[in-house]
């Protein structure tokens, strides 16, 4: 579908990760909201010279205090009001989970509607990458704070406790996750064994009127290659998409359409991405795709090609729809 005439602006404070080369974490967040006419303040929770998909990376994991700080200072100067929105990505730690808590709350004492969108990055393909407390934490503590939730698979599955096999193991996912407060859940990538080749997203909208789910999925082609910083993409570009159909919707349905179009915006992406990997002449061997035998230009090739395909951004090549389950 096209994207809907403008709306508002949102004010955006994003706290994520943040790479010196590279788009991961507010690197691949803050340009593609920027460009869909938004207002983005970064917070970093990292400073690293590229991200960990790499076999060799330097630099800093911020302490909770350095986070505190900076919005301490923000306060400082009356610049944490007006803001609509909060985006939280990576966070390493239990502290910096806290500091997001108590950020996230003094910024809906400020403003009683803001929207906080959630994406748990707590690891994929089987395995966490931050300590197992986490899990806990961004259960008990955050979701309950969240408006939206953009889980993979695999952390849809640590944070309900429920194996992710099928559509109807992730709807029921979606409920479990609705129980614990979150009105928007979107299960960003799923895998059934009967194809392959093909990714479902999964996503249910809960009316807080009525209590009554939209549940629907999109279907989409899986792409080979070690893409990383897609998931960052896509909620940044989701909860942007969130924000103009929920200005122009008439009850449920403005998740649905907003992952229609966050879903054809990853795709174009990530298919400029591949072209041009291919383009590299740098061969992806199967042992490529495993921690410590990645060439760096073989990654390097796979970095987001979020600049020159940025037209996929504001209006998306491809077209995909949203069926209700």
């Amino acid at each position: 579908m096209a994207p809907p005439g403008p709306a508002a602006s949102a004010r955006i404070l994003s706290i994520q990760s943040h790479v010196v080369s590279g788009y991961v974490g507010n690197r691949a967040a803050t340009f593609p909201l920027q460009l869909l006419g938004h207002e983005v303040d970064a917070i970093n929770t990292v400073q690293f010279s590229n991200h960990t998909g790499y076999n060799t990376f330097a630099g800093t994991r911020f302490a909770a205090a350095h986070m505190r700080e900076l919005f301490a200072g923000l306060q400082a100067n009356g610049l944490d009001r007006g803001y609509t929105h909060l985006l939280t990505g990576y966070m390493g730690n239990s502290d910096n989970v806290r500091a997001v808590e108590s950020i996230a709350r003094q910024l809906r004492e400020q403003n009683p509607g803001l929207v906080f969108v959630l994406d748990p990055v707590l690891g994929d393909d089987g395995a966490l990458y931050v300590p197992e407390d986490l899990v806990a934490l961004y259960r008990d503590v955050l979701c309950p704070l969240a408006t939206l939730l953009t889980p993979n698979q695999f952390e849809a599955e640590q944070l309900t406790g429920q194996p992710i096999a099928s559509l109807d193991d992730a709807k029921r996912a979606c409920d479990a996750l609705h129980a614990l407060g979150v009105p928007n859940v979107v299960i960003t990538s799923l895998q059934t064994a009967d194809d392959p080749d093909v990714l479902h997203l999964v996503g249910s909208e809960k009316s807080p009127q009525t209590g009554a789910c939209h549940q629907f999925a999109i279907a989409f082609p899986r792409l080979t290659g070690y893409f990383t910083g897609s998931g960052d993409l896509f909620a940044a570009v989701v909860m942007a998409r969130h924000f103009e159909m929920a200005a122009h919707a008439d009850g449920l349905g403005a998740l649905a359409r907003a992952c229609e179009l966050a879903t054809a915006t990853q795709a174009g992406v990530m298919v400029a991405t591949k072209r041009r990997q291919e383009a590299t002449g740098v061969a992806v061997a199967p042992d490529h795709l495993h921690r410590g035998s990645r060439p760096a230009d073989m990654v390097r090739g796979f970095e987001l090609c979020i600049i020159p395909a940025q037209r996929q951004i504001v209006s998306p090549d491809t077209r995909f729809a949203a069926v209700d389950i």
